[in-house]
């Protein structure tokens, strides 16, 4: 089903999780310790799930909220997967150990 061109409002949904998703990139680059980031990326992740159906809720339009959401967290997903690179090249540690 098509639902045309998203509007202004529904534009600006998306792209809040995607500056979210960034800011959560920035903030786990420089408060979580190298054993801890990837494990809050995906701590990121899941909030971001959580706010973007909110953000989907907020813009009360039924006609396109699967596309809206897959926008919204496929944005969101490549912004964290870049992080994450960043922090494995930059020797982020995949597994938590114990201190």
């Amino acid at each position: 089903m098509d639902t045309g061109p998203l509007t202004k409002r529904e534009r600006a949904s998306v792209g809040i999780a995607w500056a979210l998703a960034l800011l959560a990139a920035i903030l786990i680059g420089v408060l979580a310790g190298r054993d801890r980031q990837l494990a809050w990326v995906s701590i990121a992740m899941l909030m971001l799930v959580l706010v973007s159906a909110l953000l989907q809720l907020i813009v009360a339009k039924p006609a396109g909220f699967i596309h809206r959401m897959s926008l919204s967290l496929a944005g969101a997903a490549v912004i964290l997967a870049l992080a994450s690179l960043v922090f494995v090249l930059t020797g982020a540690s995949g597994f938590v150990t114990a201190r």
